[in-house]
């Protein structure tokens, strides 16, 4: 059973790797978390920016995704052809995991936030 999320991680990535080696969308690169407690406030005002502008990218990123996986419908219909679940399904993948990275840039830069503040009171 140790396996398990082995064996599960190389399935989807098996399903995903050729629709993603076809994609134009690239993925941003999250930001390197900082410590708030020793990071001084242009270390912080950067971090904040890159945190500001890997969402923003991830925003494109995502509508990029959602924009292929609906030319890729319209492409079938018009060929007469049903669209492969499978390329809806690893779109709705990629969105949700960049989704998620989202939301871990943006609790790691406000916790950054709140950290400096409890160390720096003034």
């Amino acid at each position: 059973m140790r396996f398990a999320p082995l064996v599960a991680a190389l399935l989807l990535t098996v399903v995903t790797v050729p629709a993603m080696a076809q994609s134009a969308c690239t993925e941003p690169v999250m930001p390197a978390p900082v410590d708030g407690a020793t990071i001084t406030v242009d270390q912080l005002r950067a971090a904040i920016a890159d945190a500001k502008n890997f969402i923003a990218q991830s925003d494109v990123f995502q509508n990029c995704i959602v924009s292929e996986a609906d030319a890729a419908k319209t492409q079938a219909a018009s060929e007469g052809k049903n669209p492969d679940p499978a390329l809806a399904g690893a779109a709705q993948a990629r969105v949700a995991a960049s989704q998620k990275n989202k939301e871990k840039v943006g609790v790691s830069i406000n916790t950054a936030i709140t950290t400096y503040k409890q160390a720096h009171p003034n």
